[in-house]
């Protein structure tokens, strides 16, 4: 570690002991460290893409569900078969505490918002329950773990475990999709302000294992900026984002827990 790390790793322990309001911006890094592919990425599994025989706006589209449900509801249950074993890394574990601590004391609010889809999040223990409130986690995405009726939105709770055949819904006879947000479609909305309220109000963001340049989550940093939050950034790779006050080059697993748990 070079001396600007170790000055920026000090700086940003500082900014995480007084913060009053931290908002908290995940993505796809930080599930890779759990073993989980990133979007466009490498399978450790199949050792391909996990793209690299389909189009993507098949899998991942609402037009590809019409066209052939079948096979969009197939390769999600077998991305789910794939995901079923990983577990929380540090980084998870780290957050899913430190907003437990903040709730307990009432001295902070942590908000944690992430694009990620796999429900490592919840499985660390961050609480979705409650997401238009302030200290909670919004998956802006939705959770590939959930699913509801393509037609009336009511959510299935039935197991799904080994269903290759698109399951109907019992109040409607409607298709169950997975609750995820696909291509062309736009984002829960009650989520979405939430997240904004959160990036708004807070005095600390930390953008973690994400580019932070897809829109419309990336929004969310320029609009903390905007109302003087300090903006810190955990990347293996850091961007060349100008509005980012500290970079902290890593894994969000290795730095994350050292930068709260102190």
């Amino acid at each position: 570690m070079d001396d600007l790390q170790k000055q920026n790793l000090e700086k940003v322990k500082k900014l995480v002991q007084s913060a009053k309001r931290v908002c908290i911006l995940t993505g796809a890094g930080v599930s890779a460290e759990s073993g989980i592919a990133t979007f466009r990425g490498y399978s450790e599994e199949t050792g391909e893409s996990l793209w690299s025989k389909y189009d993507p706006q098949q899998l991942a589209s609402i037009d590809g569900f019409l066209q052939d449900p079948e096979m969009v509801w197939q390769w999600y249950q077998w991305r789910r078969e794939v995901n079923q074993d990983k577990q929380p890394n540090p980084a998870h574990i780290a957050i899913a505490q430190w907003q437990k601590r903040a709730k307990q004391s009432g001295q902070q609010d942590v908000t944690l918002v992430t694009q990620n889809v796999d429900g490592l999040h919840q499985k660390a223990g961050s609480d979705p329950k409650q997401y238009s409130v302030i200290g909670s986690l919004i998956e802006l995405h939705g959770n590939i773990w959930q699913n509801h009726c393509l037609q009336c939105s009511k959510e299935h709770l039935e197991d799904v475990t080994g269903v290759q055949q698109v399951p109907k819904c019992q109040s409607c006879g409607g298709q169950i999709r997975p609750s995820v947000v696909w291509f062309g479609e736009v984002l829960d909305q009650n989520k979405w302000q939430a997240a904004e309220t959160a990036a708004y109000c807070c005095d600390l963001f930390l953008s973690i294992g994400t580019s932070s340049q897809v829109y419309p989550a990336a929004g969310l940093m320029m609009l903390a900026k905007s109302q003087g939050a300090k903006i810190v950034e955990i990347n293996p790779e850091p961007t060349q984002n100008s509005v980012v006050d500290y970079q902290i080059k890593g894994k969000a697993g290795e730095f994350f827990p050292q930068i709260v748990n102190n």
